[in-house]
């Protein structure tokens, strides 16, 4: 049995309300929020922080290879899968494809990790991200919203939900496209993305349907993931699926996530299935892909751990400034230094890994690495400890609302970490009230800065915060 082992979504920490977004250039948009990420996170980062919660189910299941896909890849040369998997303490001979340039890369990059896995591969971790932009004013400014989600792929006993069958219809459509370019998304008329996509999603279904022998009406949940939310139900609608079949994120909730829109809402219909039903999944972009799973005895036990907080509401402004749209004054300080290759290269599993050192003679541990033990003083006798996972708590901190920040003030965290290292780190998706000493909190990867067309990842802090899963 082959299929989806375990996934995990990511949604950003801050909301923006579209009737804000609306009201600024004074139209209407519509109620509810998108989900907006912060200025230090981008499809990368937000794809390392979905997979690191599958921590222990890929400790037990090393993947073969790691497929990430996004249509706003950080790099347009430059493979981000080998990141990830160096994020994640992957071995250097784990498998690495990048999937891109339609809607259907999510599809794509999930359909080869299934191959992958029927070919003997082993298990197969898929990351797909995504943090679009639309054009200030244009109607898809208040849908596009950012989030990632992550499937680890494999066979067995574990399996949550088996792939029964696929199909693909390629199409050449002009609904939704981007140059290299280009910083914002490009739509077509509504109407006309509504009738040159159906027919690839009618195809599609219909093809997929009978490869398997089954009906619609057979089918308990029918996902049609477009590209835009109201498309998506109207798509569903035409190939003949009933509103009680039909699965959607809500126009009101998160926004549209772009490549990871589609596989978010297969999250949600896992998270309300029962084991026995069937999902079918039709992702348009370029013509479609459709897939029908079928849930085992695994779904009913099987919970995300991945912590999605309500969200804190950002201000337009706040938005603006955060992706630079709107030109602002940046201080009387030197840009930042291109960051060094040479320095990258030398400290890759401390940066990207956050790995330490442990002393073997008392197990004291240290970040960054140390050669002398300050407890035992013994000397050269430490192997990598990592801090990702760890426990961690604010020992003291600062806040300091006159350096020059995106988003001021900057909160900087002395953090004593479970084994006894203690980290420097700065602290993000929260205030100054959010954090005080005793405040548990957890890493996120993120983005430090970019210059020279050279992005600088690393790892901050946020207060850990509850769980609950958004519909």
């Amino acid at each position: 049995m082959q299929g989806i082992i375990a996934y995990e979504v990511y949604l950003p920490h801050h909301r923006i309300s579209k009737k804000e977004v609306a009201g600024f250039h004074g139209g209407y948009a519509g109620k509810g929020t998108k989900s907006v990420a912060h200025y230090d996170e981008d499809s990368l980062t937000m794809a390392v922080n979905a997979s690191q919660a599958l921590g222990d189910v890929i400790e037990k299941n090393q993947p073969g290879a790691v497929y990430f896909a996004s249509t706003t890849s950080p790099y347009q040369e430059k493979l981000c899968s080998v990141t990830l998997a160096k994020a994640l303490h992957l071995p250097a001979n784990t498998g690495t494809i990048d999937y891109g340039n339609s809607l259907r890369a999510a599809t794509n990059a999930i359909r080869a990790g299934m191959n992958a896995v029927e070919a003997r591969k082993g298990s197969i971790l898929v990351s797909l991200a995504d943090r679009r932009l639309a054009k200030p004013k244009s109607p898809l400014e208040a849908e596009m919203g950012a989030g990632a989600v992550s499937f680890l792929l494999g066979e067995g006993e574990d399996v949550l939900a088996e792939l029964i069958g696929s199909s693909q219809v390629a199409g050449e459509q002009m609904s939704q496209w981007r140059t290299a370019q280009d910083q914002f998304l490009r739509q077509w008329e509504d109407r006309f993305i509504a009738h040159s996509v159906s027919d690839a999603v009618l195809q599609c279904a219909h093809e997929l349907l009978n490869s398997t022998n089954r009906s619609l009406e057979s089918i308990d949940t029918v996902i049609v993931a477009g590209p835009t939310e109201k498309l998506s139900i109207t798509l569903a609608k035409q190939i003949g699926a009933k509103e009680e079949q039909i699965n959607y994120i809500g126009d009101a909730s998160i926004g549209h996530l772009g490549t990871a829109n589609g596989p978010y809402m297969l999250t949600k219909a896992l998270s309300e299935s029962t084991p026995g039903q069937t999902i079918l999944w039709l992702q348009a972009g370029d013509g479609c892909e459709g897939m029908l799973f079928q849930t085992t005895e695994a779904v009913s036990s099987y919970k995300q751990k991945k912590t999605l907080s309500h969200g804190t509401t950002v201000s337009y402004s706040d938005y603006l400034r955060w992706y630079e749209l709107l030109e602002v004054d940046e201080g009387r300080r030197p840009g930042a230094a291109t960051p060094s290759a040479p320095a990258l290269k030398r400290n890759l599993d401390q940066i990207l890994g956050l790995f330490g050192s442990e002393c073997m003679n008392c197990g004291q541990s240290y970040y960054p690495k140390q050669r002398v033990c300050v407890k035992c003083h013994v000397k050269d006798e430490m192997k990598p400890f990592s801090l990702q996972g760890k426990r961690a708590k604010v020992a003291t901190y600062t806040v300091d609302y006159l350096a020059t920040s995106v988003s001021p003030p900057t909160i900087f965290a002395v953090v004593d970490i479970e084994g006894g290292s203690r980290l420097l780190a700065q602290a993000t998706d929260c205030g100054p009230e959010e954090i005080s000493i005793g405040t548990e909190v957890e890493f996120s990867f993120r983005k430090l800065y970019e210059a020279g067309g050279i992005n600088n990842y690393f790892w901050k802090v946020v207060p850990k915060r509850g769980v609950h899963h958004e519909s």
